[in-house]
């Protein structure tokens, strides 16, 4: 993906936790410490995509990016709405 870790924290008890292999999309993570269910993978994916497009999205303005990433979003899946150059 982005060649980043993919570490992920328990939301129960703050134990970083990690995918091993090559995790299908509907893989469930769970804490190795407490055992409590961490995510899914495809979960863990979006949020992923989302946090990087908020950050270069960051690096271009400083306006709100979830905002941008809102209205990207909506756009994109829109393409009549697009305005041609």
């Amino acid at each position: 993906m982005f060649n980043r870790t993919r570490q992920v924290t328990c939301p129960h008890c703050q134990e970083a936790n990690f995918w091993t292999g090559n995790p299908g999309l509907t893989d469930e993570l769970y804490c190795r410490a407490c055992e409590g269910f961490v995510t899914l993978y495809d979960d863990y994916i979006r949020n992923a995509i989302h946090a990087e497009a908020e950050r270069v999205l960051a690096q271009f303005t400083e306006a709100s990016t979830a905002a941008d990433v809102a209205h990207l979003k909506q756009v994109l899946a829109e393409p009549e709405q697009r305005l041609s150059a």
